[in-house]
């Protein structure tokens, strides 16, 4: 493929990665970092090269590296020889994207909620529905570690991973029908 292709295709992957991060509660900054984290060579960068990778300030850089610490998303690395620090995607934190910490804060604000209207009617639809809502993150909260350990199984079944594995089942994603 030709680099300026392949670079312009991660580019727009980068902001979709973006647009992805937001929607599920994060800043689109931190989902771009994130997404170019992912992609880009060598798989260790400074904040410096990230920003100019972007088009975008050292500060916004520096603000969405410092919540991607403090989700487990990056991991901070010091390089021999180098000034300041430099930054690299960190494997395995499945429980993070899956939203395992925020199913639990989920689950216990159900509990909290579902106690303090205990003694009205529970007809309402509202306590219905947060009834139904607790009931779904008690069934993720013992669901989710399942799914993070068949996946770690399957990891660790000695096979090399692809470099890139797409799924030919693009139904499952689209919806449709191909």
């Amino acid at each position: 493929m030709d680099e300026h292709v392949r670079t312009e295709e991660q580019r727009r992957l980068v902001e979709e990665f973006g647009l992805l991060y937001e929607q599920m509660g994060g800043t689109r900054m931190g989902g771009r970092v994130s997404g170019y984290l992912l992609m880009c060579d060598p798989p260790v960068q400074s904040l410096t090269r990230i920003a100019e990778a972007l088009g975008v300030s050292k500060a916004a850089v520096s603000g969405a590296v410092r919540s991607l610490l403090q989700l487990g998303v990056v991991e901070r690395v010091s390089e021999p020889g180098r000034r300041g620090d430099s930054y690299r995607a960190l494997p395995g934190q499945m429980d993070t994207m899956l939203g395992l910490n925020h199913v639990r804060t989920l689950h216990a604000l159900l509990d909290r909620g579902l106690a303090s209207v205990a003694d009205r009617d529970q007809t309402h639809s509202n306590y219905a529905l947060m009834s139904d809502l607790r009931r779904f993150s008690a069934f993720l909260e013992t669901e989710i570690p399942g799914v993070i350990e068949r996946w770690e199984r399957r990891q660790g079944g000695g096979a090399t991973p692809a470099i890139h594995d797409p799924d030919p089942d693009t139904t499952r994603r689209s919806g449709g029908t191909t």
